[in-house]
C-alpha cells in the first residue's frame, strides 16, 4: 500500500457486501467509494462514471471491486497516464462480445477534467445511453454498456492507452475446459495452474456468480 493518488469505487445496492470494500481498503491507500447512485435513475455500474466530476488536478483510478490484487500490484496501480490520455486495460485477451470494443471497464485511470465532457455526455440523457448498447446488440441487458460508452466517447476527444495485457486476468467457475482455453489465450506461458496465478499477474477480475476474491 503505497499510492498517494485518489482511487474511486462504487458499492452501490446490496449485490456486493461491505466484505468486498474491506478488501479493497486492505490492499489501497484513498479510496474515495461511492454508496448512493449519483441520481435515483442511474443504474449500478454507470455510477463509475461519477469520478469524472471530481476537482482534482491528478490521474484518478476507477475500480471494480469484484477483483483480486496480487503479486507487485501496485506497478499496475501507479501505471502512468499523461494528460490527454485515458488508461485502461483490453478486454480479456481479445475477448469481447463485439470485436469493435477493446477496453475492460474494471481499471480506468485517467485526469477527471480531461474527462468532464464524458460524464456531461451521459448526464443530458441517462436513460437513453443506459439502454442503447443493449438495443443496438452491442451486449446483454438488463444494466450494461458502460464500458462501451466510456471507449466510445473516449475516442472522440482522448488518447487511449492500455497497461501491459499479461498483468491482469479474469476468473469464472466454468470448469477444467475454461480454464484450459484462458491458459492458451493468456499472453505469457500460462495463467492459472491449480490454486496459482502466474507471478506476472497483478489483477484478476471475477465474473458471474464466482465474484468472490475471499
Amino acid at each position: 500500500k503505497s499510492n498517494t493518488m485518489k482511487i474511486f469505487c462504487v458499492r452501490v445496492g446490496t449485490r456486493y457486501d461491505k466484505q468486498y470494500e474491506d478488501y479493497i481498503n486492505s490492499k489501497l491507500d484513498n479510496v474515495i467509494w461511492l454508496h448512493e447512485p449519483i441520481n435515483p435513475y442511474i443504474l449500478g455500474q454507470w455510477n463509475k462514471l461519477h469520478g469524472m466530476t471530481l476537482d482534482i488536478d491528478e490521474p484518478l483510478l476507477v475500480l471494480d471491486i469484484d477483483i483480486l490484487l496480487m503479486n507487485d500490484y501496485m506497478e499496475l496501480i501507479n501505471y502512468p497516464v499523461k494528460r490527454g490520455q485515458f488508461l485502461s486495460i483490453q478486454a480479456w485477451w481479445g475477448q469481447s462480445i463485439n470485436p469493435k470494443y477493446k477496453l475492460q471497464g474494471g481499471f480506468q485511470k485517467y485526469y477527471p477534467k480531461d474527462c468532464l465532457y464524458i460524464y456531461e455526455k451521459f448526464m443530458k440523457d441517462p436513460a437513453y445511453w443506459q439502454k442503447h448498447y443493449i438495443k443496438n446488440g452491442t451486449t446483454e441487458g438488463p444494466i450494461n454498456g458502460e464500458q462501451y460508452f466510456v471507449e466510445d466517447s473516449v475516442n472522440e476527444r482522448l488518447e487511449l492507452v492500455w497497461a501491459p495485457s499479461e498483468w491482469m486476468g479474469v476468473m469464472t467457475n466454468q470448469g477444467r475446459r475454461w480454464l484450459a482455453y484462458i491458459n492458451n489465450l493468456y499472453p505469457g506461458e500460462w495463467y492459472y495452474l491449480g490454486e496459482e496465478y502466474h507471478p506476472d499477474i497483478k489483477l484478476v477480475h471475477f465474473q458471474g456468480p464466482l465474484n468472490r476474491p475471499f
